[in-house]
């Protein structure tokens, strides 16, 4: 306990001792610049009071050696250097200097005050203490400005200072020695016995209540509560971690089954929608083809409103398709298939409906390719949905590529990046590149959730990516979109590939991929 109490009390009158003598020099220097500016203040007023009688006299045509004989005959003043009167010229005309001050001569300051006729106040510094210069201009007979110069020593304000300095050290060394004296008989007496008690109070919270580390390492009552707060700490840090894991797996699954609940009600709605809804569609549909069969000739007006009709009709139809699709379980019928002509197949399919937008699709996949474990028919759905979304963002004139492997082709600076599913299995990568704006990361953050679409109203349902995400789930696969606004987007689908001795041994990919085209357009 002896070398704890020493501790406390030296650092506590060290602290003590920096904080008093910091205020006192603050209050001395504030000190010392209250005597420098009623100095100044003093000086500015003799120096105005000396220069009105020298003019007084120089108007009544009082000479040098008169203006001389007035200045000899002031009283000597306490730091005073010296007191010179200048011309319109800047000549000295008289002085009255202390024993072993240098001769007055006018400068800068003086010519300054002169020309401008306005006083100037300045520091400046004598051979080893600091003076304070007053120039005061007066007017001279026939029009001219001449000035007077008080030049006084602050050697006295320094000295006062330094004394004062000096008695306040002294009186707060034997002050803090006092001080040390009562706070160590104290503190060996009131520090000890609440350490001990504060030491039993960790042992009990160290069952389970509070939480601090204390990082002491010390061989006293400190150290031994260190101890204690430490391990009682570690204990609750691990109570409260697994309380937290078990938190986040009961939120988890209270999502999947609210996610499980949303897909059933949406489910049963696509279906009702699709069974009250399809009949009666299916009949406007087919009755607008039959009035637009009938109206000729060809530039009939009313074939435009039934081409309105017509159109309608199937965005509706392909809305409540896209909820069935989504809504419907899909067991994918996994089989060895090479990738390459479904792809070259979805271009073929999409490349007339953007053809008249100017977009090229552009298929970058090399001879070779392995063969993955899909459902054709899943997997083109997938890339149906990708390359029109990437087709859609794209401005005219602009390239959707599509290629195989390799690492992603965005910049890496301002890049987002969100990624659904996981595989732990050797997989081929699939990359949709398209030109468009690009997605900030909060918009991106979103791109996988139902209905969320940053397509302008009226011309994407929301519900395509998701279709994409369970697809690619159920293939046990992972898709990954990156996005950089301004550059573009980059979708990454990566699939399972077949392992030898899967089904009678990998096969050759080139024997049953035909040859794609490197440039669809």
């Amino acid at each position: 306990m002896r070398n704890l109490t020493t501790r406390l009390v030296v650092l506590l009158m060290l602290a003590l001792l920096i904080i008093t003598s910091a205020w006192d020099y603050v209050r001395l220097d504030r000190e010392r610049d209250r005597l420098i500016e009623v100095t100044r203040t003093d000086q500015r007023i003799f120096a105005e009071t000396l220069a009105l009688a020298v003019s007084r006299n120089v108007r009544r045509g009082r000479t040098s050696a008169e203006l001389q004989e007035l200045l000899d005959e002031i009283q000597a003043r306490p730091g005073l250097v010296w007191v010179a009167i200048f011309d319109p010229q800047a000549n000295v005309m008289a002085t009255s200097a202390a024993p072993g001050a240098p001769a007055p001569a006018a400068d800068t300051m003086v010519e300054r005050a002169i020309h401008n006729n306005v006083a100037v106040s300045a520091f400046t510094s004598g051979a080893d203490h600091q003076m304070v210069r007053y120039i005061q201009p007066f007017r001279w007979p026939g029009g001219g400005v001449a000035a007077l110069e008080v030049r006084q020593t602050l050697r006295q304000v320094e000295r006062a200072f330094a004394r004062s300095l000096r008695e306040s050290i002294i009186w707060r060394i034997a002050m803090l020695a006092l001080l040390v004296l009562f706070a160590t008989a104290l503190t060996r007496w009131s520090i000890a016995r609440p350490i001990r008690a504060l030491t039993r109070a960790a042992r009990a919270v160290g069952s389970g209540d509070l939480s601090q580390r204390i990082p002491v390492n010390r061989r006293d009552e400190l150290g031994e509560l260190a101890a204690e707060f430490n391990q009682m700490a570690e204990r609750l840090h691990e109570a409260r971690a697994a309380l937290l894991a078990e938190s986040e797996e009961r939120l988890r699954l209270e999502q999947e089954a609210q996610q499980r609940q949303k897909l059933a009600a949406v489910g049963m709605l696509a279906a009702e929608v699709a069974h009250e809804i399809g009949t009666p569609l299916n009949v406007v549909a087919g009755r607008a083809e039959a009035l637009e069969r009938l109206l000729v000739p060809e530039d009939h007006p009313g074939r435009r409103h039934l081409g309105v009709i017509l159109r309608q009709t199937e965005r509706i139809a392909g809305i409540i398709r896209s909820l069935l699709d989504y809504t419907r379980a899909r067991r994918p019928e996994l089989r060895p298939m090479p990738v390459a002509p479904l792809l070259a197949r979805v271009a073929d399919l999409l490349l007339g409906r953007y053809r008249s937008k100017g977009v090229r699709i552009q298929l970058e996949l090399p001879g070779g390719l392995p063969l993955v474990l899909g459902d054709p028919e899943h997997l083109q759905q997938v890339f149906i949905n990708l390359l029109t979304n990437a087709l859609d963002a794209s401005p005219a004139g602009a390239t959707v590529r599509i290629s195989a492997g390799g690492e992603t082709r965005l910049p890496s600076d301002g890049r987002a990046e969100v990624v659904r599913g996981a595989t732990d299995a050797p997989v081929l990568a699939i990359h949709v590149l398209d030109e468009g704006p690009g997605m900030a990361a909060e918009a991106l953050s979103h791109v996988f959730e139902p209905f969320f679409s940053t397509k302008r109203r009226g011309q994407g349902t929301g519900l395509g990516l998701p279709i994409v995400e369970e697809i690619i789930r159920a293939h046990r696969g992972e898709v990954a979109m990156l996005s950089v606004p301004g550059c573009g987007t980059e979708v990454v689908v990566r699939l399972p590939l077949v392992l030898a001795g899967h089904d009678g041994g990998q096969r050759d990919v080139a024997a049953v991929q035909p040859e794609v085209a490197h440039d669809q357009r």
